[in-house]
């Protein structure tokens, strides 16, 4: 597993702490890092994004009840909710990796941490939000679909004639 994988799974953990028990990003560090066998490259990667989370949290929280219609926050799973913060604070602020993989990485740690359903709750919520978040990514990741489909339909349909082999 890599580093920033591990650094997402870490900083989950320690945004349900947080959440949890409603003790500060330093006492968690602190009690997360005592109490771990840690990969330090991951653990001050988590610990990047945790605090970031925290220092715009309400700003992430409008975001998330916005891409959640008919969703109180409060009510939402405690993995999920934390789960969803973290990928809308990466979605907004760690634009260096694209939006699938952030998408993709929040669905697999859903399934490992989450229950049956949480990736489809997921996943929804984060499409919602990439789209509001990197338009532009998500308008060409949407424009790559369609052309892709469209030729598979061309091809279904007899538009485009059967490659010959000429051996």
């Amino acid at each position: 597993m890599g580093v920033r994988r591990r650094g997402r799974e870490y900083a989950l953990q320690m945004l349900f702490a947080m959440d949890l028990t409603e003790y500060s990003p330093d006492e968690v560090f602190a009690g997360f890092h005592a109490i771990q066998d840690l990969n330090h490259d991951a653990f001050y990667h988590a610990r990047r994004m945790v605090d970031g989370i925290f220092s715009h949290l309400e700003e992430i929280d409008e975001l998330l009840a916005n891409c959640a219609k008919n969703w109180k926050i409060p009510r939402m799973a405690v993995v999920d909710r934390n789960l969803l913060r973290l990928a809308i604070y990466e979605l907004k602020y760690l634009t260096e990796a694209p939006f699938q993989i952030i998408i993709n990485e929040a669905l697999e740690i859903a399934k490992d941490f989450g229950d049956v359903e949480s990736s489809h709750f997921i996943n929804g919520i984060l499409e919602t939000a990439a789209r509001e978040l990197r338009p532009t990514e998500s308008a060409d990741r949407g424009a790559r679909k369609k052309r892709g489909k469209e030729a598979v339909d061309e091809v279904q349909a007899g538009k485009y004639p059967a490659e010959k082999n000429d051996n």
